[in-house]
């Protein structure tokens, strides 16, 4: 993915037992054996124990369990997906969590459905039962994200327990119909609520010693149990004689108001350094004893916390050495400081955010910065950290950040063209229409021309995204016309990422989901064109571009021009450093290889491939390669051998589909169909057309029913084969698709030619499309029946070493070759070791190779 997106991993550890820990969760818990079920959702007041008790309740269940404890900036869909993926990871399988990030890429599909259905696989595929716990959940605003998680908990498998604690019920449409079927269990502020005896308990663990019945039933009664307010209590009482402990519980008067009144109470009890201490330091969201020295100034800040931690006053440790104040303390007093001193919380604010800044904390940094109204502090974090944050996809983030500058002040020419890209890619084509015309404005009536350089560049990469996004083109047209002088090259934008998780660059948006045309086309000429003049050949940018009008020209029959594109890509190294372009390339080489008859030269690319992408991260690319040979294997017959590939990437029939694996579903229908199971395969590639009607991604939806047309072959319908051929040519018309009909081989062949013999295609043009279809296709036949693209006798090589060097094309493992040709695993290794001498090469894979001639021109092209 380029760059991962920065994790706050303090917010995904589990909370320590706290020194005052009364044990609650027994009442909880399921009966012993029984791993608990369904969702938890536990809803109550500040300072009622919610967390406290689920984090009893995660301590006590001998299950693998994950945290995530959310705060205001979480309300960010694909923020909060990543922390829950991350927080999950040590119980999915090993490549789980790069498949999964690549489908929640912010550039990648829009739609969440196909990230949340494949994360639902996933997770039924895990073994033994898992707990969640999301703390906080109140804190979430943004419907979006109440949607989501409602959608994934009313698919989870019943291995995982989900529990929720927040301070109101949180809007998910399902939670009647959960409590409905006993799939909800609610734990509120009764059942929260401190009992005598467990406020004896915690009586005794804060003042080292037992109260009187008497005096702990008053206290409960006076607070309705609520644990913020008994802890308050306790601690006021601490502060004051024994002898005057019954008294304040009978006499002193809490009223409604005993949260702001113990505060006070227990403030009014510290002394002088500790409530500067706590004043100053409750400005920063997480601490440790630097930290505190360095934003506030203060001396000893390590006995100051020592101190805290023994007194009790709400100090939490979040890991890693670094701790919060609880929620109400902390806003008290902060609230108490800002009422006090203002121009002193304003700078404690401002040094937080470099202190933070320094950490390497940014986002809290800017955080800091704009809630100080700091917005020259801001802009300058934004503007360093703003390639990072491009490259990482954090849009999102980027949009709430930019709405936050009042609108008197002068944001940069640099991030304002950043925030028309956030809109182009969100959708929002009005808004990012409206920057770039202030923005070009300004350009005509600027002074300076390096100025008006860096902003005509940054405009140039601004206004490809928004008309490849919103179909626009002629305004593109017109701004290219004026551009004449060479443009300096931004890497925030000249080197995006635009592939996050696709095997091919033309199912993206950049590359409009397959639905070329000639505009796009000469867009894309245009483009590379001017990227090219001013030295940029090798920008992701114009790599991208080159990489989609291949694919184009792949799709339109062009080989010589898709070859010549391809060229100009890997006379550079750069596609080899990216695999959103090293896997589209790869797999278009193969591709052209199988056009030519080549199936062992296509194998030989991919094996290549897929040796180079050997990091954990690299999985999603992995597992293209995988199906991509899965297709091979079934185009060859070999049915086990597709069959063993799609079981070694986890694909499954009883996975749900998604559009984040189209390609994957796919070749599993086609591996079903080959199987016999047609029907299965039938219903497979039903599921899969709704979504991709519903998506408008009309190269996948030409696939699909081109499938569905061979599954209809198979199954007798020929009059339905027929009447979905007849739809998808129609649907292709308007951008001249021919690959993807001639692809499919034989069957298709026969199917356009009986079709055209009962004139099936009633309007003219639609019946010269699929002539001229016909014909493509016949002449290719024949001319793959006249070539012999691998001619491994030339090495002198035996009749029986000619089958061991066939069989290792086709992938085979010793083994394999000796079961398939009867003998043993030694004389096997014999006919290797004979072979490879006489090829001159050391390993089975330079063998394969050696003997492609194909494979190895287009591999010693591109390395």
């Amino acid at each position: 993915m380029g760059a991962n997106p920065r994790i706050m991993k303090y917010k995904l550890e589990i909370p320590a037992a706290q020194k005052h820990w009364v044990n609650r969760a027994l009442l909880h818990i399921p009966p012993e054996g029984t791993p608990p079920q369904g969702i938890t959702l536990i809803t109550a007041p500040a300072g009622s124990g919610k967390s406290t008790v689920m984090t009893q309740l995660v301590h006590q269940y001998n299950q693998q369990t994950a945290w995530y404890t959310l705060d205001e900036n979480d309300n960010d869909l694909r923020r909060f997906w990543r922390h829950i993926v991350y927080m999950l990871q040590p119980c999915l399988a090993a490549d789980a969590c790069g498949r999964l990030l690549a489908l929640l890429a912010e550039y990648a599909d829009r739609s969440l459905e196909p990230f949340l259905d494949q994360f639902l696989n996933e997770l039924f595929d895990t073994s033994g039962p898992v707990s969640v716990a999301l703390d906080d959940y109140h804190v979430i605003t943004r419907q979006e994200i109440h949607a989501s998680l409602n959608y994934w908990l009313n698919h989870l498998p019943s291995k995982v327990h989900v529990m929720i604690a927040s301070r109101s019920e949180p809007p998910l449409a399902n939670l009647q119909a959960w409590n409905v079927k006993g799939k909800l269990q609610r734990i509120g502020s009764l059942q929260l609520a401190f009992t005598v005896d467990q406020a004896e308990e915690l009586c005794h663990s804060i003042l080292g010693q037992s109260l009187s019945s008497d005096c702990v039933s008053s206290l409960v009664a006076r607070t309705e149990g609520w644990a913020a307010g008994l802890q308050l209590a306790l601690i006021t009482l601490k502060q004051r004689p024994s002898k005057q402990w019954s008294y304040w519980l009978h006499d002193q008067d809490m009223g409604n108001y005993i949260k702001e009144y113990l505060l006070k109470v227990v403030w009014s009890g510290l002394d002088e350094p500790t409530r500067r201490f706590l004043l100053e330091t409750s400005v920063l969201t997480r601490f440790d004893a630097r930290l505190c020295e360095e934003v506030t100034g203060l001396p000893e800040c390590d006995d100051k916390l020592a101190s805290l931690q023994d007194n009790g006053l709400f100090l939490i440790s979040v890991g890693g050495g670094l701790y919060r104040y609880h929620q109400l303390a902390g806003d008290f007093y902060e609230a108490l400081l800002r009422q006090q001193s203002p121009e002193r919380w304003s700078e404690l604010k401002r040094n937080a955010c470099l202190a933070y800044a320094r950490e390497g904390w940014y986002e809290e940094a800017v955080d800091y910065a704009f809630t100080a109204e700091a917005y020259d502090l801001a802009s300058g974090l934004l503007d360093e950290h703003l390639h990072g944050l491009v490259m990482k996809g954090e849009f999102s983030l980027l949009e709430t950040w930019f709405n936050r500058f009042p609108e008197a002040f002068p944001i940069p020419a640099r991030l304002r063209l950043v925030s028309a890209f956030v809109s182009t890619v969100q959708g929002k084509h009005e808004e990012a229409g409206r920057v770039m015309k202030h923005l070009e404005e300004e350009l005509q009536a600027s002074p300076s021309h390096s100025e008006q350089l860096d902003r005509m560049s940054g405009l140039f990469f601004v206004k490809v995204n928004h008309a490849f996004h919103s179909g626009q083109f002629q305004e593109w047209f017109r701004f290219s016309e004026s551009i004449h002088a060479r443009l300096p090259q931004d890497p925030v934008f000249f080197d995006f990422n635009y592939n996050y998780n696709q095997p091919f660059v033309r199912y993206t948006s950049f590359g409009l989901h397959g639905a070329l045309t000639d505009t796009t086309a000469e867009m894309g000429w245009k483009i590379t064109s001017l990227l090219s003049r001013n030295g940029w050949e090798d920008s992701l940018m114009c790599q991208y571009v080159l990489q989609s009008l291949a694919e184009g020209y792949y799709e339109w029959n062009e080989l010589d021009r898709c070859r010549e594109l391809l060229d100009r890509i890997t006379v550079g190294k750069r596609y080899l450093e990216v695999p959103g372009l090293l896997v589209p390339v790869r797999l278009t080489m193969a591709r052209l290889c199988l056009i030519e008859g080549d199936r062992t030269g296509a194998r030989a690319i991919i094996d290549q491939t897929l040796r180079r992408l050997d990091q954990p991260s690299h999985s999603p690319w992995r597992r293209s390669l995988l199906i991509f040979l899965a297709d091979i294997d079934l185009a060859e017959g070999a049915v086990d051998h597709a069959e063993a590939r799609l079981l070694s990437v986890n694909s499954s029939r009883s996975h749900r589909v998604h559009l984040g694996a189209v390609q994957e579903t796919l070749t599993l229908a086609r591996l079903l169909i080959a199987r016999g199971e047609t029907e299965e395969g039938y219903t497979l590639l039903m599921r899969l057309s709704l979504l991709v009607e519903e998506s408008g991604m009309v190269n996948l939806a030409v696939s699909v029913m081109i499938l569905q047309a061979f599954a209809d072959i198979k199954q007798g319908r020929c009059k339905e084969a027929s009447r979905r051929i007849k739809k998808a040519v129609l649907r292709v018309m308007p951008f001249h698709y021919v690959r993807t009909f001639i692809d499919e081989g034989e069957w298709m062949r026969s199917i356009l030619e009986e079709m055209l013999a009962v004139s099936a295609f009633d309007q003219p043009e639609m019946k010269a499309y699929a002539a001229a279809l016909l014909t493509t296709m016949t002449e290719e036949i024949a001319d793959q029946k006249s070539d012999h693209p691998s001619d491994t006798n030339g090495f002198g090589l035996t009749v029986q070493e000619t089958e061991v060097v066939r069989l290792l094309h086709l992938g085979y493992t010793n083994r394999e070759i000796s079961e398939q040709m009867r003998l043993t695993l030694g004389t096997v290794k014999v006919y290797l070791n004979r072979i490879y001498s006489k090829l001159g090469v050391r390993t089975r894979t330079q063998a394969v190779l050696v003997t492609t001639p194909a494979a190895a021109d287009y591999l010693s092209i591109s390395e």
